[in-house]
């Protein structure tokens, strides 16, 4: 094979992109700081392998209502393969779900368009902005619950094509068993929306009233019924508990929680958002405007059903005020391959918006390759340890990598994949060290291990006034989840939540949860992000019996 078939074989990217992803998602992977979206998984995840009931979400010992088990499964699994609870552990099935994602675009965009649509598909997943600088930084729920969901929709249309729908309506609610086990109601939404999407558009309604269907939900009941009976057999919480909370936690984004005000805004600034967080490949957007490319992407079955899922599915989060660009990575793949199609339909033709999409591209990437040299006049990246071989090498890199997009112009957009997971990669090396310097959250964490090493061999509580009603989110926490984790880590036990006064043990809380009460403090929990609101840490005199 010659070097210029090399070069424009859609496999060689495949293979490059495979052996970037690795080093660029997880080089310096632990530097970044845990969130607290990110701390409530790892810290259920940690006291169900302290306590050994995997059945159960607890925090502080209380039940965890918000979320299904699974996902905490997933990390409690990776703590014990690493054997730790480092940060790592934590994001690592977040890591493993982005790699299978973007194999299961590329297998079934590969099905229906071939090599070259499926290769630019996965890497543009892969390295879309909202991912490659946030989500993947991150041991969150939502890109493993998306890959889930994209498969549903992938094979739901590759068995209704097939006429196996037997096989369609059991894959269906399985794979929908599985996603309600990791989030709860939103799989169930997606299934709702998108098989009557499925039905509807090809005209097969009444299927929906089959035998098979009704097998399907049979499935997903016994799935996820067989669950919850263990639960509630094991749990003194009614079913109404927990189903009120899970509701709660759909329906409180929507314009039932925020008002019409909110919401008309949030429908104006909705799409310029998604644009904004899913660059650079939002850029794509453009192709829409070439001449027929609707009627086209109707004419073709696979093209129509990418279409009317994102439409139909997206309006929920487009009405809804409080949506995270992580609620929709599902719906990216669906998006992208639209536009790719269009892409490659007209970028022999000398298009002339293919042609200024492409000339803008190629002059960012001209910008990016003496962009590493600008870490050097920034204070925190000029501390980083041989900054100026790190940036000549990613200049470098960056620099083959243009000339290859300006001469081989129907690789363009592989080649501006590629540069992205070199950019990446620069990213781990300059910028996440610097992550560290100066950050509260950081700081935190140290104040957790100072805590844990000042109260070793005491029994440590958080406690709760019983006269305080549970806060909507944190429960009878006294302090943040992030916090909460490095404690018990540190610590290496269950810190409990309690109302109760027990002689001998120390406890932390909020100030107005003890005003009054006899109580000796002796030092105090400063969580990193608000060091003028220390909480006290002190020990109830207690006088005659316990109270």
């Amino acid at each position: 094979m010659s070097k210029q078939s090399f070069l424009n074989n859609p496999y060689f990217f495949l293979i490059l992109g495979l052996a970037l992803f690795f080093p660029a998602y997880l080089i310096n992977l632990g530097d970044q700081p845990i969130i607290e979206d990110e701390s409530i998984r790892s810290l259920v995840a940690f006291e169900m392998v302290k306590s050994g009931d995997y059945i159960t979400p607890t925090i502080g010992g209380d039940p965890y209502l918000r979320k299904p088990p699974l996902y905490n499964w997933l990390i409690a699994g990776s703590f014990k393969l690493f054997g730790n609870y480092s940060e790592v552990a934590v994001r690592m099935p977040m890591v493993i779900s982005t790699f299978f994602f973007a194999l299961t675009i590329f297998f079934f965009v590969k099905r229906e368009f071939g090599t070259r649509m499926g290769v630019i598909n996965a890497l543009i997943f892969i390295t879309v902005g909202r991912i490659i600088v946030y989500e993947s930084l991150h041991g969150l729920i939502d890109i493993a619950f998306s890959w889930l969901t994209y498969l549903f929709f992938m094979t739901s249309y590759v068995f209704f094509k097939k006429q196996r729908y037997l096989l369609l309506f059991t894959s269906a609610y399985l794979i929908t068993s599985v996603t309600w086990l990791m989030k709860g109601i939103p799989g169930v939404v997606f299934l709702g929306i998108s098989l009557l999407v499925l039905f509807i558009s090809n005209k097969k309604f009444k299927m929906l009233f089959n035998w098979r269907h009704f097998v399907g939900m049979l499935l997903f009941i016994l799935i996820v019924g067989g669950y919850y009976l263990i639960y509630f057999s094991r749990n003194n919480i009614s079913p109404e508990e927990l189903f009120t909370t899970l509701i709660g936690q759909t329906t409180r984004r929507t314009v039932i929680r925020f008002g019409w005000l909110v919401t008309l805004k949030h429908l104006f600034n909705f799409p310029f958002e998604m644009l904004y967080h899913f660059l650079p490949w939002t850029i794509l957007l453009v192709l829409f405007f070439i001449r027929g490319s609707f009627k086209k992407i109707r004419s073709h079955p696979f093209l129509k059903y990418n279409f009317l899922l994102l439409i139909f599915n997206i309006i929920l989060y487009w009405t809804s005020p409080e949506v995270h660009p992580r609620y929709i990575l599902m719906l990216l793949p669906l998006f992208f391959t639209l536009v790719t199609w269009i892409y490659f339909k007209h970028f022999k033709e000398n298009n002339r918006i293919i042609n200024s999409m492409e000339i803008l591209i190629g002059v960012v990437l001209v910008i990016a390759c003496i962009a590493p040299f600008l870490s050097y006049f920034n204070e925190l990246t000029n501390a980083v340890d041989h900054l100026i071989i790190s940036a000549i090498i990613l200049s470098v890199f960056l620099s083959i990598i243009t000339i290859y997009y300006w001469k081989k112009k129907p690789m363009r957009l592989f080649w501006l994949a590629i540069a992205i997971l070199i950019m990446r990669i620069g990213f781990d090396f300059i910028i996440l060290p610097t992550r560290q310097i100066g950050n509260q959250e950081v700081r935190g964490k140290q104040s957790a291990i100072e805590v844990a090493t000042k109260t070793w061999g005491k029994t440590l509580k958080g406690y709760w006034n019983p006269d305080f009603e549970p806060h909507f989110y944190y429960n009878r926490n006294s302090i943040l989840f992030r916090y909460h984790y490095h404690l018990s880590v540190a610590r290496d036990e269950i810190v409990y939540n309690t109302s109760e006064k027990v002689p001998g043990v120390l406890y932390f809380s909020y100030r107005d949860h003890i005003e009054g009460q006899p109580i000796n403090i002796v030092g105090e929990v400063a969580q990193g992000l608000d060091a003028s609101k220390p909480l006290p840490l002190f020990e109830f005199v207690i006088t005659g019996q316990s109270e």
